[in-house]
């Protein structure tokens, strides 16, 4: 877990974008995944669907890794340098890396669904060095949630994201007093 205080503040403020997955993979889009083999638990990456870890690397281990890509029609913005080793750091988490051909930048997307996620996009961006979105700070309350270290560890992130926020707000707000308090408008 990557201290608090080392991460990036820059995605604080930042809103999940809408897009449809149904449509235009390879034109529009692509994503990057990683999954643990079910059998030896190595971390294999460029795998699309379900294959046999043979056929995806150099090895003799007949297990299984599996590949669904974005689920949801929603991504968010997360500043990294590689996606093949960022999937990596998110390997256990419901969500894939998504490049769009438009853009030089990468979001994260969900990969799996049918419940409030904020716990695992809060902690696919901390594990990506980066404090979350205070968007997902209201995290739900969830039974066996909020106890343990790394649950802590979420808490404190988005502690964080709302204190840099908060402060970012009343700056603004005491440059508009300054600026404008004496003024018509």
């Amino acid at each position: 877990m990557n201290a608090i205080k080392n991460l990036w503040c820059s995605n604080i403020g930042d809103k999940p974008r809408e897009f449809d997955f149904g449509q235009g993979y390879g034109e529009t889009w692509e994503y990057f995944e990683a999954s643990r083999c079910e059998k030896c638990n190595k971390i294999v990456t460029g795998i699309f669907g379900e294959s046999q870890h043979s056929d995806c690397e150099d090895t003799d281990c007949d297990g299984y890794v599996h590949s669904d890509g974005p689920m949801m029609n929603y991504c968010y913005p997360i500043h990294i340098e590689d996606a093949n080793e960022a999937v990596k750091l998110i390997v256990d988490l419901p969500l894939v890396i998504v490049q769009f051909t438009d853009d030089d930048g990468y979001y994260l997307a969900l990969s799996g669904g049918g419940m409030d996620l904020s716990w695992e996009i809060c902690e696919a961006y901390m594990r990506l060095n980066q404090l979350p979105p205070t968007h997902f700070c209201n995290l739900p309350q969830i039974s066996g949630k909020g106890i343990s270290k790394k649950d802590k560890w979420i808490i404190a992130g988005c502690r964080k994201s709302l204190t840099v926020a908060n402060r970012q707000n009343y700056r603004t707000l005491k440059s508009l007093r300054q600026n404008y308090s004496n003024k018509k408008v």
